[in-house]
């Protein structure tokens, strides 16, 4: 126990540094949210901004052509991707594909479990997004999928921080998975609350990445419910680091706050099942 605890405080005291080497959230995708966020956005503001990096356009047309969004046409342009799926669904495209970048190493150890989480923030997204749009929630369906996809933010805060500590001498020897897992388990809301801040993004998404695994939670704040209970589906499916297969969701306080049956989370685990294709 006294090695854990070494590990978690060193860990803990490079997070709090000023050394610390921050996720990035993309510029682009962050000038789209702030567009998508008004009561009119600018749609050809949204598409000029995609069509001005070419390797953006390239892996936004990819995935709109991946299995998972597929149609009976192939889109070719930013602007058909846009009619065919909408608006709010190509911006969850540019926010996969920009914020994936963050989830890379070097390190094999680091990189593994860095795609695990991304696995995890992945499905978190689609299910929040689904979810709400199960729930009568249309209006809030963009929001959840964004707080899905960084409710997580916190754990690759810590991934990044733990890969520069492996590659310094401040670390004697490598941690294992189950110190990993104590020191994320342990310090991700916190610090993923403090990220979100520097990241200076609405209080209401860096609420849910500080407050998401919280024993007492707001059962009226229903953007954190929708997040909270797609990460508890996650979990039961053993998408991500974690697995508990007999956990009974329809029994639990997110799913009866909204009022979810057994068939919507079977149906939930399905989509969340085929949501791994443009995860991997």
């Amino acid at each position: 126990m006294e090695q854990q605890g070494s590990f978690i405080e060193i860990v803990d005291q490079q997070l709090a540094s000023s050394n610390a080497r921050l996720p990035v959230f993309n510029a682009t995708a962050l000038k789209i949210q702030r567009e998508i966020a008004k009561d009119e956005p600018d749609i050809r503001l949204i598409e000029r901004l995609i069509v001005s990096d070419q390797s953006l356009t390239a892996k936004v047309l990819s995935v709109s052509n991946s299995s998972f969004y597929k149609g009976l046409n192939q889109v070719a342009t930013v602007h058909n991707a846009i009619l065919r799926l909408g608006i709010n669904e190509v911006s969850n495209i540019v926010m996969l594909v920009t914020h994936e970048n963050n989830f890379r190493s070097k390190d094999p150890f680091v990189h593994g479990i860095m795609r695990a989480l991304w696995r995890h923030s992945v499905a978190c997204a689609i299910g929040s997004n689904w979810l709400a749009k199960k729930c009568g929630l249309q209006g809030m369906a963009h929001e959840a999928f964004f707080a899905g996809l960084l409710h997580d933010v916190g754990k690759l805060f810590i991934l990044t921080v733990v890969d520069d500590l492996k590659h310094s001498n401040d670390l004697d020897v490598q941690p294992s998975d189950a110190l990993l897992a104590e020191a994320m388990s342990s310090l991700h809301c916190s610090h993923g609350y403090e990220l979100m801040v520097h990241w200076n993004l609405p209080e209401k998404y860096s609420r849910i990445v500080r407050d998401h695994h919280r024993e007492e939670f707001n059962t009226k704040d229903l953007l954190l419910v929708l997040v909270r209970l797609a990460d508890k589906v996650c979990l039961k499916m053993g998408i991500g680091m974690a697995e508990e297969p007999d956990l009974v969701l329809v029994a639990t306080p997110e799913a009866e706050a909204m009022h979810i049956c057994e068939v919507d989370l079977a149906q939930l685990e399905i989509k969340l099942e085929d949501s791994q294709v443009i995860a991997n």
